[in-house]
């Protein structure tokens, strides 16, 4: 269940979430924190679409959130889940590069909670401050990993195993996603889902 979250309890729950992957000195968070805004958005929202021109970083509070995307003939196919604080949600490729938009979207999948700053803040912070530079090597480093093992996942394990680790990964969140957004995230049908599902006696 979200609750209501004030932007100082938010700001809390940000910095844990981001010392964990690379320190931050007081001086240099209080500095930073000045740049971050609060965003509540409904179930059912986009935090951004398809098409958009993204120009921030938003660090998920608490909530869950779809990334997907639609094939040429109206098919959506789910690329991956947001669910834990301090994910990172954003286009890296529509904020880095000038003339690129998301390919992207992202649904909120309930209420949701971000602190946003602007890439052109985040970069600001990176020039001035070495340790805040070094937070944003680990996270991009965080995000080529989890695309290597996205990709690996897919040409290596079979659909019962993309399966079982899809219910190691996202177990807090495997009972609030719908079983077709799962099928999609696995690359598979809703009824290939409920074979494996039947198999593993789930249902």
């Amino acid at each position: 269940m979200v609750t209501f979250i004030s932007k100082k309890q938010a700001l809390e729950i940000l910095y844990r979430e981001l010392t964990d992957i690379s320190p931050l000195p007081m001086h240099v968070w209080e500095d930073a924190s000045q740049y971050f805004c609060l965003k509540t958005l409904p179930k059912g929202a986009h935090l951004f679409d398809i098409g958009d021109k993204v120009k921030d970083f938003y660090f998920l509070i608490q909530g869950l959130a779809r990334y997907y995307y639609i094939s040429e003939n109206g098919k959506e196919f789910n690329k991956s889940f947001a669910e834990k604080p301090g994910h990172l949600l954003s286009s890296i490729s529509s904020v880095s590069m000038k003339e690129e938009v998301s390919p992207f979207g992202v649904e909120v999948l309930s209420e949701f909670t971000v602190l946003c700053i602007s890439y052109e803040n985040f970069r600001v912070l990176s020039a001035k401050h070495q340790a805040w530079n070094d937070l944003m090597l680990r996270i991009y480093e965080r995000l080529i990993v989890k695309k290597e093992r996205r990709e690996a996942d897919f040409l290596l394990l079979s659909a019962k195993e993309r399966y079982m680790k899809f219910l190691n990964d996202y177990s807090m969140i495997e009972s609030a996603v719908a079983n077709y957004h799962i099928a999609s995230y696995l690359g598979i049908t809703e009824v290939a889902l409920s074979r494996i599902r039947k198999e593993m006696k789930l249902t």
